[in-house]
């Protein structure tokens, strides 16, 4: 999201490196538990890693604590984003991942139908048009039969209760509300849903938990980080809000002490749980 043409000077830039530090290794995190839930991969796999962003998906599985991934597969990768894809490329390129990068969207992918063994969007699909479900028909026409499609979502990001709470402290109720995740998309029933209305036939679709977890060195820096990211009305950054700064630095860090999926350390540190909702949805 564009933070529009005002931004207070104690805000983070909203840039990939802002969203490396407020998700840190927690995506990726999920992404290796749910490759975990699959079967291992066979030589010649062909993979999909949907929404890709950075290459998270691809990392997890060209040098995760799994094991090497066999010889001979293949990894399509596309997003939108073309930052987040020029990074990638060049780790990629560094690491000499098997991967083809692309600017595609999910819900309008060009690979020919029948053609993956696995599909995987990590955090993508709540935010595609038409309530994932273009994207979703997506994932499943493009892979095989027996193919697999897997997408996460989170169950429980305490990170929101903090963005809320400063927005709660610094601004009055008829200010332009926070981009928020849809109340439905935190509900592993309704991811279940979104993939039967998809195609995914009911006995077809698993859905499981995750719960990562992240420590961060500075409690201080993570209560900046997290109202750069998440503390930006729809509208964009409000003119009162760098004056108001420290007023939501004091409720993020209020939450952190109020919140159960926070705990403070005596260094100065913090760490969060996270949970996610991953749906495994066999064709």
């Amino acid at each position: 999201m564009d933070p529009g043409p005002f931004q207070p000077k104690q805000a983070i830039s909203k840039n990939v490196d802002l969203y490396a530090e407020v998700t840190a290794n927690s995506t990726k995190d999920v992404a290796k538990k749910a490759l975990g839930l699959l079967k291992p991969l066979s030589a010649g796999s062909r993979i999909h890693d949907n929404g890709c962003g950075a290459g998270e998906v691809t990392e997890m599985i060209m040098e995760s604590s799994l094991g090497p991934p066999p010889h001979d597969i293949t990894i399509e990768a596309n997003d939108i984003d073309q930052t987040y894809l020029d990074r990638f490329s060049k780790t990629a390129q560094s690491k000499r991942w098997p991967v083809n990068i692309s600017n595609v969207p999910a819900e309008h992918l060009v690979f020919a139908d029948d053609w993956f063994d696995v599909s995987i969007a990590n955090f993508v699909v709540f935010m595609t048009p038409e309530g994932g479900i273009p994207a979703l028909r997506e994932m499943r026409r493009i892979l095989k039969d027996g193919g697999t499609a897997v997408f996460t979502a989170w169950a429980r990001l305490p990170h929101v209760d903090c963005a809320n709470a400063g927005h709660a402290a610094t601004r009055d109720t008829g200010a332009p509300p926070l981009r928020e995740i849809p109340p439905e998309w935190w509900l592993g029933s309704h991811l279940r849903s979104v993939a039967v209305r998809a195609g995914f036939a009911e006995d077809k679709i698993e859905l499981r938990t995750a719960e990562v977890y992240i420590t961060y060195p500075d409690a201080v820096r993570l209560a900046d980080v997290i109202w750069s990211y998440l503390g930006v009305p729809i509208t964009g950054w409000l003119e009162q809000d760098g004056a108001k700064w420290d007023v939501a630095r004091t409720a993020v860090l209020e939450t952190f002490k109020t919140c159960d999926d926070f705990e403070l350390m005596d260094d100065g540190g913090i760490r969060a749980m996270l949970t996610a909702n991953i749906v495994i949805a066999r064709k």
